[in-house]
């Protein structure tokens, strides 16, 4: 007896194994993520912080969480780049914090011995006053940095540990009393359940000040809740800055607008 089939139904089918089993590996894999975020978003909640994902970035860990410090400086926390070996061996997540009332003239930056950002450093400050100058013509803010990295001196913190594996360039020598002992061990050493950084970034721009965290899986509550404190407390330390005498060009509108 011949059996027909119902087009329908094999429809149905195809549409279940070509949609339903990618869907279902999908939500497997990502189930941690999800669970990471749900966590996150509830710390941040409980906390009074405004915390949204940043889904057109098409990424489930992509955030953005708004608070405010104790003394009533705003700040704005995003991720990006977790999942995939986007940048550089040992770290593919990055946690930044901004503070854009602690804007001003680049000031200081804080930033690991590694070849790539030491190599980065070096180009900026071998650059012709010429260029500069050109540059600072399309972006202030551009300038700003160039202009640091030509004067700045390096700040050792006394603190062996810390100085082994960190550089501070700063145009003072104030930055050594901000970064005391405390401040570094809270760099140094995170919390046993959080996800320890491979490095930290800091520095002061026309656009905030900002720190940079490089994190080898996508953050959890109790990273995000102590980068927080991290970064709080570099901002408690850092005080204001001079704001650069250039109105900002239309780069440096385009920079601030992806900042926030």
């Amino acid at each position: 007896m011949k059996t027909t089939i119902n087009p329908l139904a094999a429809l149905a089918v195809m549409a279940l194994v070509v949609l339903g089993l990618p869907l279902g590996l999908y939500a497997l894999f990502t189930k941690g993520r999800r669970g990471s975020m749900r966590e996150i978003r509830a710390g941040a909640e409980g906390r009074g912080w405004k915390f949204r994902m940043r889904r057109w970035a098409g990424n489930p860990t992509a955030l953005r969480i708004a608070g405010r410090t104790p003394g009533g400086l705003d700040w704005i926390l995003k991720t990006i780049g977790a999942g995939t070996e986007t940048y550089s061996p040992g770290w593919n997540a990055e946690l930044d914090l901004l503070f854009p009332a602690l804007a001003g003239k680049v000031d200081f930056a804080m930033f690991p011995r590694e070849a790539r950002d030491h190599r980065t450093v070096l180009l900026a400050a071998g650059l012709p006053p010429g260029t500069q100058a050109r540059v600072a013509s399309f972006s202030p803010a551009l300038g700003s940095a160039l202009e640091f990295f030509q004067d700045a001196a390096e700040v050792p913190t006394g603190l062996p540990e810390f100085d082994a594996s960190y550089r501070v360039l700063a145009q003072s020598a104030q930055f050594r009393q901000a970064l005391d002992k405390d401040l570094v061990g809270r760099v140094l050493h995170w919390p046993q359940d959080a996800i320890a950084p491979q490095a930290m970034l800091a520095w002061r721009d026309p656009f905030g000040l900002h720190l940079r965290i490089r994190l080898p899986a996508a953050a959890n509550w109790p990273t995000v809740a102590h980068a927080v404190a991290v970064a709080e407390q570099f901002a408690s330390r850092m005080g204001g800055g001079s704001m650069p005498s250039a109105p900002p060009s239309f780069v440096d509108r385009l920079i601030a607008r992806f900042e926030s």
